[in-house]
């Protein structure tokens, strides 16, 4: 990029994000076909349910005749129901010929035999006799919905795809790579595949390279932005649990990309997609557009050690063997001067990031971040501030290793020394007295696998600890466990079976209902072999570093453990309040607020449920004691404890209890969903509970997780920032959290964090202005920038926090992909790693509210990790909600797994919608 501001700036960040143009989406043609194409269209919906998706697990129709759709156009198109109407939207026009045709053959194979002839004869007719108009742009999305499902937003992702797909990429070696636009809008490096070492069995893996365009969030400057991603997708070499299918030909303009359906251990192809295909290859004005897809899903079509002439991308969850993570830097930079060199309508529009001078947020211990557990005289005030007498610490282990691990952690750290003996059975006094260290053989069993409920392992668990507990002492237990979460098993059966006997989780359960917090601690991986598989004996020096590092990796997760149960408490040391530098240390409450809403989990073969899936809303509040050498204190809100609590005793309340949360109970106004009534309840109950719960009264910002959170309050949509609550507002609260209260009483800010690439952009470096005044780029950059103006005249309260991985901070050995791309086949173990950013939009809500100074706060709790030794991805009040849920014993239970979020779901609710209406 070469638009530096013209400003006395010293760095402006380098983006991936675009601004967009209303003119840039260009005509856009409607067909609105007579009032009864509605009823036609809703009969079908309801022809399909009934015949179809009985005893099936099938998708939407309507995601299968946007493929079918676009392939037959060979452009943009969207079947939409808008303002009471149904009508085809498509960037170019469409003859009768084609419309009859497509519309016609897809309700045939949505519902095949008399009715759906009928009811696509008719429809078919109503579509080809519609006349063509100049499409009316909807209004931005309505306050409270993601700007996604927002037509226009779609069509200009699609038109920057396009400019993308028609630019040759250059490669590291051998021919360019060009990418080939899918219906479903992404990019894939059709024929460039990236294949591995052959495995144990000879098999080669296979990795197909895509780019993706998102709708970035465009925060107060309010103007709709794109953004640019790449992804590599393993291609599956056979069809269980493959998500999508891609099927091209060298005539046709787009890739036709189909959704699977059923079980993941059991796909099957998208059935309107595969019988329309079929019919509509059949005609001579359509057979360019749209090939086949094969008959049946049968290996074969899979090749074992190339990709054939089907592309099956398997999902998320699959693991990659022999292929190294990411595409580097080098390929992000090539975009961006791709884009900025040969995409007029793009060229130079990222939006204008320049640095906050005061702030300084460096990656390691050069700065004002602090490293390493609590220092063992320090915890006497972290336990004071946490509201903690004394801490017992129990060690229930089983193996011998794992207890000398401990053992020397806890001596290295908490001040007994080598020497300590560490009876078993016997309190053992350390850091000044306030916490007592006990090891106990877990000879019961209550942690060992199998199918053991909760209460019996609690009656194992209360009989250990009942000599100990007791007389007002905090519990917290480090327990061992062999359980590894991403062993592979060969079927979903023994898979879920070895779940449902894994005595971790019963027993966290049982810990917690006897008040006490836990940490789990894994067993110590196999030895480093001393010959290979072939039976030669290891280099020496080659073995010495396998076994340092092996050890390392045992001593800092050791470690981690002791951190954690520190903060598992509420106790943390000065870290927070020293990483604040010149920035002022104001007795604020900081409160994270997290939500989520749960999986709906069912049985594959049954209906959908209509029941509103529950939620879980947990809250952290904590602010400084004193002065920035002090600790600072950690309180609590679940719905579950009902009130605020010291974080300690609030975890444990909601790891006691179930973790779900019923929405069903709380009104909803118009088309407002369940869990954000439900939310945005619990939350401002909370929020009035902290006016005299709190242990002291003090202003407060909130911080929200924009990505899981503009459902429930509409003000953090980015059309409504700066704007008044609309007259249809279902209630107050339903704006911002804390917006029902008196004007006097309500949060300073709420900080609205987002962490998706897909809605910030690609970091790829920074503009550095030189001391003779020229910019120069740099390869990466640390610093916290601030949101401009395009004409530089003015800052918003908009806050971008670049990121470095730690490998790449490391040196030259992890910065792989810097200056080369991952189309290098020989490269292809090694991990290509790329920066990424969390970006804060203050939203303010007080009248004397420094939002300036709040945004470079919330950067500061996000590099000052609260336990880790790196950046945290989100502010530490935000961090500890959501930990709060994610360590409750069947969290895994009830969130969203890597299928659930694979690339072939709805991307919006709105759309989901619509094709029920």
């Amino acid at each position: 990029m070469s638009r530096p501001l013209d400003s006395v700036a010293r760095k402006q960040a380098r983006l991936l994000q675009f601004r967009t143009d209303p003119a840039d989406l260009g005509e856009v043609i409607a067909y609105r076909p007579a009032d009864a194409a509605a009823d036609l269209a809703a009969e079908l919906s309801v022809q399909y349910t009934s015949n179809v998706a009985i005893g099936l697990d099938v998708q939407p129709p309507y995601r299968a005749l946007e493929a079918v759709l676009r392939a037959a156009a060979g452009t943009w198109a969207r079947w939409q129901y808008n303002e009471g109407h149904y009508e085809l939207l498509c960037a170019a026009p469409i003859n009768p010929q084609d419309r009859h045709d497509v519309f016609r053959y897809w309700a045939e194979a949505v519902i095949p035999g008399p009715a759906g002839q009928r009811i696509a004869e008719q429809l078919a007719e109503l579509l080809a006799r519609a006349e063509p108009r100049p499409a009316v742009r909807p209004s931005p999305p309505r306050a409270g919905r993601r700007s996604r499902g927002w037509w226009p937003g779609e069509l200009a992702r699609w038109r920057l795809a396009e400019e993308l797909a028609a630019l040759p990429w250059p490669r590291d070696n051998g021919e360019p790579v060009r990418f080939a636009l899918c219906t479903d809008g992404r990019l894939a490096a059709i024929g460039h595949e990236l294949p591995a070492e052959p495995d144990r069995k000879g098999v080669v893996r296979h990795l197909l390279p895509r780019i993706s365009i998102g709708t970035a969030a465009s925060g107060h400057s309010q103007r709709h932005a794109l953004t640019v991603n790449a992804t590599t997708t393993l291609l599956a070499t056979s069809w269980k649990g493959v998500s999508t299918v891609l099927l091209a030909n060298p005539d046709q303009p787009l890739v036709v990309a189909a959704a699977t359906d059923g079980p993941p251990w059991a796909r099957r192809l998208n059935v309107p997609a595969v019988a329309a295909s079929r019919r509509l290859a059949a005609l001579p004005s359509l057979s360019a557009n749209v090939p086949p897809f094969p008959e049946h899903l049968v290996d074969g079509a899979l090749a074992d050690t190339a990709p054939g002439p089907v592309w099956a991308v398997a999902p998320v969850s699959v693991r990659t063997p022999g292929l190294g993570r990411g595409h580097g830097m080098e390929l992000f930079r090539r975009i961006e001067e791709a884009i900025d060199s040969r995409c007029e309508k793009y060229s130079h529009r990222s939006p204008v990031f320049i640095e906050v001078p005061a702030v300084k947020v460096p990656p390691s211990e050069s700065g004002s971040r602090v490293s390493g557990p609590i220092a063992a005289q320090a915890i006497p005030t972290a336990l004071d501030a946490a509201g903690v007498d004394d801490l017992l610490v129990a060690v229930l282990w089983s193996t011998d290793e794992v207890r000398a691990r401990v053992k020397a952690a806890i001596a290295a750290h908490w001040g007994p020394g080598d020497t300590w003996t560490a009876t078993e059975g016997v309190e053992e006094p350390l850091a000044g007295g306030r916490i007592k260290v006990v090891f106990l053989h877990d000879k019961a069993g209550a942690l060992s696998h199998g199918p053991r409920s909760a209460a019996e392992r609690q009656r194992d668990l209360e009989q250990m600890l009942a000599p100990y507990a007791g007389g007002g002492v905090r519990v917290a237990a480090i327990c061992e466990t062999d359980w590894d979460p991403g062993r592979w098993y060969p079927t979903i059966e023994a898979r879920d079976t070895a779940e449902a006997e894994d005595g971790k989780w019963p027993s966290k359960q049982a810990l917690a209902r006897l008040g006490a917090t836990s940490q789990y601690i894994k067993q110590a991986p196999p030895p480093v072999p001393t010959h290979t598989r072939e039976g030669k004996p290891y280099n020496e020096k080659y073995r010495a570093k396998k076994v340092a590092s092996r050890q390392n990796g045992l001593d800092s997760s050791t470690a981690n453990v002791l951190r954690e149960i520190l903060s598992g408490v509420g106790a943390t040391d000065h870290r927070l309040g020293s990483a604040f530098g010149r920035l002022p240390l104001d007795p604020w409450w900081h409160i994270g607020i997290h939500v989520r809403r749960h999986a709906q989990r069912r049985a594959y073969g049954k209906r959908r449920t209509r029941t509103p899936a529950p939620i879980t809303a947990t809250l952290t509040a904590l602010r400084p004691t004193a002065g920035p050498d002090q600790p600072w204190q950690i309180w609590s809100y679940s719905p579950q404890a009902g009130q605020w609590l010291a974080h300690g005793p609030a975890t444990t309340a909601l790891h006691a209890a179930d973790l779900a949360w019923d929405v069903t109970g709380y009104p909803t106004v118009g088309d407002e969903r369940p869990q954000a009534s439900a939310a945005a309840h619990i939350v401002e109950q909370a929020l009035v509970a902290a006016r005299t719960q709190l242990p002291a009264t003090a202003p407060a910002v909130l911080y929200v997780d924009g990505d899981g959170a503009e459902y429930i309050w509409a003000g953090l949509a980015d059309e409504a920032l700066g704007q008044s609550p609309p007259a249809d507002l279902p209630r107050p609260a339903s704006w911002l959290p804390g917006h029902s209260l008196p004007r006097a009483q309500r949060p300073l800010a709420t900080v609205r964090v987002i962490t998706d690439l897909e809605r910030i952009g690609r970091p790829t470096g920074a503009h550095m202005r030189t001391s003779d005044g020229t910019w120069r780029a740099t390869d990466t950059t640390n610093s916290l920038f601030q949101l401009a103006a395009d004409d530089g005249t003015r800052t918003y309260p908009d806050l971008l926090l670049v990121n470095v991985p730690r490998i790449w901070a490391a040196g030259p050995a992890g910065r792989y992909g810097k200056d080369e791309t991952r189309f290098d086949n020989t490269s292809q173990n090694r991990n290509g790693y790329a920066h990424t950013a969390t970006r804060f939009t203050v939203i303010g809500q007080g009248t004397d509210a420094d939002c300036d100074l709040i945004g470079a706060v919330a950067a500061v709790l996000t590099n000052q990790g609260i336990t880790s030794d790196v950046r945290q991805s989100k502010p530490t009040p935000l961090h500890l909600a959501r930990r709060m849920d994610s360590t409750h014993p069947y969290y895994r239970r009830t969130a969203e797994s890597n299928e659930d979020n694979s690339d072939t779901a709805p991307a919006d609710a709105e759309d989901s919608e619509a094709a029920e209406a």
